[in-house]
């Protein structure tokens, strides 16, 4: 049963909603957004000021009439680090280190390559990273391959394969929440943020030369996880070739254009989705239309849901991903 005190944490959560939209607000505008009156807002508003998560400045509207409270996100009260691990073109290892404010301003962004890549390494660097940047608040992790109940699964870099990651990280930062998960899972959910949906279905499918494919849905603002976080890996689906084979296939035209259109057509039988995205480095705009065109054969027109190709091979969707899941994280806490 909800009490005063989960009503006072969910409204509290309202107006956080509200100030992490970015620019300034007002009281009666707060009040407007959240549906909350102007009392309770009031009284919320002022509690977050004291604590330093947001800034006040009395201000004449229009330069006019009496001064009035415009609040805003203090950005530097705290930040996310965002880590993402990841297997090049090239064999190389790439370890992605951003920081962001609660608006998702970067603050931090580096990135270094190295021959290998282990846990201890991603666990130093988060320490590191954490000495430099003290007001860090909570710790996501971008995966290269599954993450089952924390352990890294069918990772393309054989030193992460069975490293229960979450478990190494959590040991290293007490007390801040850390979410661990698959990298196609943030790539989705930040397509679908950044699309400005909330009830609909999509898909993204990653393919990107020298890994296996995979795929990640959100479906009415939920992320797909599965029993332990397989769903999604269209690389593993029944087909004429070994997954060898289909690393080497699937950057290859006519084969790799008839692969991605079965991956395709099976997403969209199973899930019915109302948008499929391509990202990674294989299918561009002309690439799409052929696994259009391939899908048709398959499938009635009427069914075949919206494609699109998404821009910089969906890095930024993947960003985007984690940034939204870290505000989720927040609300998550402020209701404890």
């Amino acid at each position: 049963m909800i009490d005063s005190s989960d009503v006072r944490k969910i409204n509290v959560n309202l107006i956080r909603s509200v100030m992490w939209r970015g620019g300034e607000h007002t009281k009666q505008s707060v009040a407007m957004d959240t549906g909350l009156s102007v009392a309770t807002c009031n009284t919320l508003l002022n509690e977050l000021e004291k604590s330093g998560e947001i800034l006040s400045e009395k201000r004449q509207l229009n330069g006019v009439g009496r001064s009035t409270s415009m609040y805003r996100i203090n950005e530097s009260y705290e930040s996310m680090l965002c880590i993402r691990f990841d297997l090049l073109s090239d064999g190389s290892r790439a370890l992605w280190c951003d920081v962001l404010s609660m608006l998702g301003t970067p603050v931090f962004q580096g990135c270094e390559c190295y021959d290998r890549l282990d846990a201890a390494l991603i666990v130093e660097k988060i320490t590191e990273t954490r000495a430099k940047f003290q007001n860090i608040s909570c710790v996501l992790v971008g995966a290269n391959g599954i993450v089952d109940n924390g352990v890294v699964r069918i990772s393309d870099i054989p030193e992460m394969e069975g490293v229960h990651l979450l478990h190494m990280i959590r040991e290293k930062v007490s007390g801040l929440p850390v979410h661990v998960a698959y990298d196609c899972q943030y790539r989705a959910y930040g397509a679908y943020k950044k699309a400005g949906y909330t009830r609909e279905s999509l898909t993204l499918l990653f393919c990107m030369k020298n890994v296996l494919p995979g795929a990640a849905s959100v479906i009415n603002g939920m992320i797909i996880n599965g029993r332990n976080g397989f769903a999604g890996m269209t690389g593993y689906m029944p087909y004429d070739v070994d997954r060898e084979e289909l690393v080497r296939l699937i950057a290859e035209e006519p084969a790799g254009i008839s692969l991605i259109a079965k991956m395709v057509v099976s997403i969209i039988t199973v899930l019915n989705s109302d948008e499929i995205v391509f990202a990674g480095n294989v299918i561009d705009a002309a690439a799409m239309e052929q696994v259009r065109r391939e899908c048709e054969t398959y499938l009635p027109v009427d069914f075949i849901p919206d494609f699109r190709v998404a821009e910089d091979g969906g890095d930024s969707y993947y960003l985007e991903g984690m940034y939204q899941k870290a505000l989720e994280m927040k609300v998550d806490i402020g209701m404890e």
